[in-house]
């Protein structure tokens, strides 16, 4: 049956989708406003501690969102032992973050993290888009309310705290995992490969998108790191409709359905996304933030990455389907020393501007290596 010719297919990723554009649209505004009321240098050291937990969250979630979402997809019960495994690392993660940096936030945050990791990709990987989609919504109202409310109260700690307890809701998966399937590590062990290859995989990806922050903050400064993340942001919101692309198709990938058409229309719409953040978003820009004048020269530059971005999540789709993510771990890895010797070369000899071309180079080199891998594959069937 083709993609299009299937219905019930449409209306799922017309869901998700639906829900992914509304919730994600909710956190890239409120970032934003952040943004504003926070000033350039605190806003830069608030990501700073983000990026922060963000590796201390994958370093605890043993397997990563794709081996949960693909395992359960294939029928594998698997849920409650990567559950108990991952929560019990979080609890380790959390207390080492707080004794290091004695920030409460950056420990809640690692918590709640991975709880909605480990019960978004279950519900992923079950294809409960509904379910998924209605969790997933319920967590961005809570992020909004609950860190407008910490900001004002403690600071920009509060923001740090207000995450973390969004993320509480998805306890309830959490429970249900371990309800309905028991601990099994000889399982565990008979994934191991795959569920390794999917830790490092995670770690890499985020690796890739924190490596930047966490040298951008110490070398240039958190005004400038401040700048960079709010054109961070603006890419993230012209991701939105990609990613979220992406979601259905890892989930679908796994169980063997075709979606060669949808990941095609949403790579030529990336292109428009692309086009978007080079013309108008810098005409917008001064508008709405006039304290972070940097961020003009990074926008336009930043903004091409959506298209090596989205070609690279969709082809990982195809690839993680079959558990041959090492291969995805190479070209993360190949991705971060590109980015890494960008940013100590082309940021240092051309300032901002050098790391936005950084970040794009690093985008296209992991899209261009997976793009000649698969071709390659598929010369090794075709004679």
């Amino acid at each position: 049956m083709r993609f299009f010719g299937n219905l019930k297919s449409l209306k799922d990723i017309g869901t998700m989708s639906t829900a992914n554009i509304t919730g994600s649209s909710i956190s890239a505004i409120f970032w934003m406003y952040l943004a504003g009321i926070m000033g350039a240098e605190n806003y830069g050291e608030l990501s700073y501690y983000i990026s922060i937990a963000g590796l201390a969250t994958s370093l605890s979630f043993i397997g990563g969102p794709m081996a949960i979402t693909v395992l359960v997809a294939k029928k594998v019960r698997i849920e409650s032992t990567i559950y108990f495994v991952s929560i019990s690392a979080s609890i380790i993660s959390a207390l080492v973050l707080y004794f290091t940096f004695t920030n409460i936030g950056m420990s809640i945050y690692v918590l709640g993290a991975v709880i909605y990791n480990l019960s978004a990709s279950e519900l992923l990987g079950r294809k409960f888009y509904n379910k998924y989609s209605i969790y997933f919504l319920s967590q961005k109202i809570l992020f909004v309310i609950l860190s407008l409310l910490f900001f004002y109260l403690i600071g920009p700690e509060g923001v740090l705290i207000g995450i973390g307890i969004s993320f509480l809701p998805f306890l309830e998966r959490i429970y249900r995992g371990f309800k309905d399937t028991s601990l099994n590590f000889p399982l565990l062990k008979t994934k191991w490969k795959f569920i390794t290859n999917s830790f490092l995989l995670d770690l890499s990806y985020i690796l890739d998108r924190q490596t930047d922050k966490l040298i951008i903050g110490p070398l240039f400064g958190f005004v400038i790191l401040g700048n960079y993340y709010l054109a961070l942001q603006i890419l993230a919101m012209l991701a939105i409709i990609p990613e979220a692309v992406k979601k259905f198709t890892l989930s679908e990938d796994s169980s063997g359905a075709n979606t060669t058409k949808i990941k095609l229309l949403t790579i030529l719409f990336s292109i428009v996304l692309a086009l978007v953040g080079i013309i108008l978003v810098p005409k917008i820009l001064p508008l709405l933030f006039p304290a972070y004048s940097e961020s003009l020269q990074l926008v336009p530059i930043i903004s091409i990455s959506i298209i090596p971005i989205t070609i690279s999540t969709l082809l990982s789709s195809q690839i993680l389907a079959k558990e041959k993510s090492g291969i995805i771990v190479f070209t993360s890895i190949i991705s971060i020393i590109i980015l890494i010797i960008g940013i100590f070369t082309l940021g240092i000899y051309f300032g901002i501007v050098g790391l936005a071309y950084s970040l794009v180079i690093s985008d296209s080199s992991r899209a261009l290596i997976l793009f000649i891998i698969i071709r390659n594959e598929k010369r090794k069937i075709i004679p």
